[in-house]
């Protein structure tokens, strides 16, 4: 076997054995997480809504609320343009300067949002996508939003590790099942991949993103 069909054995079975650890865990969470995560939305609703409302402090209030509870250190949220529809990252907490910089300049159409070419990634639900660095090399424009003195330095060690140039895309919808956004979120403390029980939180919580984004549109209209 050739070296480029080595390395794709490898991801192949990287990727399968993320999968299955991350799709079988076990609740192990307790009552105090839930609630905690309840007041959270609770919470980003009230201080999101206190005028002037506009979808730059929605999306911020989102970003802090989403680091504080949910223990990413780096959190992005991006949005579908009103001008010429393309999807931009709007948001950023946790982020180096040249990384939120080199993400300030991309930007993507729907097809090429969703390209398993380019982005291949492991759908752990109907909103949420985590791609793995081994499955995804950097195209050109994005070598500058990754940390260059950690990337790909070491090997993944074990299933449930979340590695630097891993991350989670949690999809956005409106009534039209139109995509208007997304949260992006890596570096989770600890290195270790989420459980699924704290994806559906954060899925809750931008679903709850999404309906006050939309609101604020029409609102602004």
């Amino acid at each position: 076997m050739g070296a480029i069909g080595e390395a794709g054995s490898r991801s192949s079975e990287i990727r399968k054995n993320i999968e299955l650890s991350v799709k079988q865990q076990h609740t192990t969470t307790t009552h105090n997480v839930d609630r905690k995560a309840l007041e959270s939305v609770q919470n980003f609703l009230i201080v999101a809504q206190i005028p002037p409302v506009t979808i730059e402090r929605v999306i911020h209030e989102a970003a802090l609320a989403i680091y504080r509870t949910f223990s990413f250190k780096e959190v992005a949220i991006g949005l579908k343009s009103e001008t010429d529809g393309r999807y931009r990252y709007e948001e950023f907490l946790g982020l180096s300067k040249p990384a939120e910089q080199a993400l300030r300049k991309l930007s993507y159409s729907l097809e090429e949002f969703y390209s398993l070419s380019d982005y291949p990634s492991i759908w752990l639900s109907e909103f949420t996508e985590l791609c793995i660095v081994e499955e995804n090399p950097l195209l050109d424009f994005e070598k500058d939003t990754y940390d260059k003195e950690t990337f790909l330095s070491r090997p993944r060690k074990s299933p449930d590790e979340f590695l630097e140039g891993d991350y989670l895309d949690i999809s956005m919808y409106n009534e039209q099942d139109e995509l208007i956004g997304w949260i992006e979120l890596s570096k989770p403390i600890f290195s270790k991949m989420p459980s699924i029980q704290t994806i559906n939180r954060i899925e809750v919580f931008a679903s709850v993103l999404s309906i006050l984004i939309q609101k604020t549109l029409l609102t602004r209209k």
